[in-house]
């Protein structure tokens, strides 16, 4: 497929520029339909979960992002992951991915010992630590996933300083790790970087997402 379109449904517009970045690095041909709901995290901290209606709204934007002919669908926002991961793939025959999902499968397949899950906000750091210890536990890993949050990085930081931020909150561990998992979207950007300056494997969403669904696209027929 030379030409896809590729839909971002987000639930925060800092989510967007690092997914947008990822695909359009990896397939330059695609065509990014950004499809955003901005209240969806605030209502589901008023409402204290994802209920019943904020799941049906992100199923909603779901569904406007198939009707549009979108080749492929990412969900930005780790906290409605199950929203995607709870659909038939082969009922569309367009992939649908929750915004952690490949990179929880690429953390598994690096077999670390040790993950340092570093994030901005308790609750996403929360979810995704209980997560990507569950994807652990499936695929026979003892692999222990510690949280960091960093509360400097839940603004919008440019570049340096968000990279200053990350760098300075995991310079301060003092447990050994040997693979750094970014947990949210917003957190991308210091990847390289943080590998970089600590030495080992750093994953984030965006850029195994877009590997992700470069694979799909390859093996789609149309």
């Amino acid at each position: 497929m030379t030409d896809p379109k590729i839909a971002l449904i987000s639930a925060t517009p800092l989510a967007i520029a690092p997914a947008a970045t990822a695909i359009t690095a990896a397939v330059p041909t695609a065509t990014v339909w950004n499809l955003l709901d901005d209240r969806l995290l605030a209502d589901a901290h008023v409402e204290g979960g994802i209920t019943a209606p904020l799941a049906a709204r992100m199923d909603g934007l779901i569904e406007l992002a198939l009707a549009g002919g979108a080749d492929g669908v990412l969900l930005t926002c780790s906290q409605f992951g199950s929203r995607a991961d709870r659909r038939d793939r082969e009922a569309d025959g367009v992939t649908v991915l929750s915004a952690d999902g490949p990179l929880f499968a690429e953390a598994v397949a690096a077999a670390p010992a040790r993950v340092l899950l570093v994030a901005s906000l308790e609750s996403s750091a929360s979810d995704s630590t209980a997560r990507l210890t569950d994807a652990f536990v499936a695929s026979g890993s003892s692999a222990q996933v510690h949280p960091l949050v960093v509360p400097a990085a839940a603004v919008p930081l440019a570049a340096p300083d968000l990279i200053d931020a990350l760098a300075t909150a995991i310079a301060d561990v003092d447990e050994p790790y040997d693979l750094i998992v970014l947990a949210q979207y917003s957190l991308a950007a210091a990847a390289a970087s943080l590998a970089d300056r600590f030495g080992v494997a750093v994953l984030d969403g965006p850029a195994a997402a877009a590997r992700r669904l470069t694979a799909a696209l390859r093996e789609d027929p149309r």
